[in-house]
């Protein structure tokens, strides 16, 4: 029953010693839990017993979302046989950002995964690196360079612009779907698929060849490209959520991403909208997993020697 001992010591600190009660007893609450498989038995019939067994009326596990097991490299993690990266270890050498956002495209939801530093550096070079942060960021500089810092005005929209839109939609309901369900791992490559649905697009369309022969059709593109962006700094906040933040703040809008309703992904950027000057949001890791392994080595040393 540690779950509700918990629940209560919480409110108990924060001074609110009766709220407890409304996570474990009004019906529309509902607890969702994240285990590894070994857990699934307590959670989905010796917890559920417990609280049935209580009399109370405890609300019961609305989900129990289980993972298989996550190795490294090969082998079950150990931080005794430093079998291993441990938090403090893995924020030394790469940014929380990078470790969400691998941690959950590879999440291991229907068969035990493994963790090496080539995997590693590949979904943060691919996907992070060249798929979402490239998108982004040719298309801020293209405004900065090209309208003054402007979301440029639409002229019309042809097919292809609306073709994007529609898929933009799609995805950003396909993914709002997946995490409801916990599917997060297909969530999370959702949402760089957006950022390849963008990127395409900017490949086909070539404003910045266009823009020297028809620069209301390069506003046009360049609109549309915006709108994608705009909705990129939504999704991609539970699963990157220091870049979505930072880009939040580049497209210069108002409080926090995290603030903000999942809807307004799909709320348009205006015309004439001034954005800040774009930064690159993540960089290429250019080391080897043979030069990773030793700077975790020497990370583990200096480590030890503070301790």
């Amino acid at each position: 029953m540690g779950y509700v001992s918990a629940t209560i010591e919480y409110f108990r600190n924060r001074g609110e010693s009766k709220r407890w009660k409304e996570f474990w007893f009004e019906k529309d609450a509902k607890t969702l839990y994240f285990i590894g498989k070994d857990n699934i038995p307590f959670h989905t019939l010796i917890f559920p017993a417990l609280l049935l067994a209580s009399g109370e009326g405890y609300n019961l596990p609305w989900n129990v979302s289980a993972t298989e097991f996550l190795q490294f490299k090969g082998e079950k993690a150990s931080k005794s046989l430093r079998i291993g990266i441990w938090i403090d270890e893995a924020l030394e050498l790469f940014s929380a950002d990078c470790w969400r956002y691998f941690l959950t495209a590879t999440r291991p939801e229907t068969k035990d995964s493994n963790f090496s530093w080539e995997a590693f550096i590949e979904r943060v070079n691919s996907d992070l690196n060249d798929t979402f942060g490239n998108f982004i960021h040719r298309t801020l500089t293209f405004i900065n360079s090209q309208f003054d810092g402007e979301v440029p005005e639409p002229e019309t929209l042809d097919a292809d612009d609306e073709e994007v839109l529609k898929t933009l939609k799609e995805k950003v309901g396909a993914v709002a779907e997946e995490i409801e369900e916990c599917k997060l791992q297909s969530a999370a490559n959702g949402v760089i698929g957006i950022s390849r649905v963008g990127n395409q697009y900017l490949n086909d369309k070539e404003p910045w060849k266009l823009i020297k022969k028809d620069r209301s059709k390069a506003a046009s593109i360049t609109y549309v490209a915006a709108q994608v962006v705009k909705a990129l700094a939504i999704v991609s906040a539970p699963f990157i959520p220091f870049a979505a933040e930072e880009l939040w703040k580049t497209l210069n809008l108002p409080g926090s991403v995290h603030e903000q309703d999942w809807n307004e992904a799909l709320k348009p950027l205006p015309a004439s909208h001034k954005i800040a000057r774009a930064k690159p949001l993540f960089q290429k890791i250019e080391a080897s997993a043979e030069e990773l392994d030793e700077r975790l080595e020497k990370l583990r040393k200096g480590l030890t020697e503070k301790a």
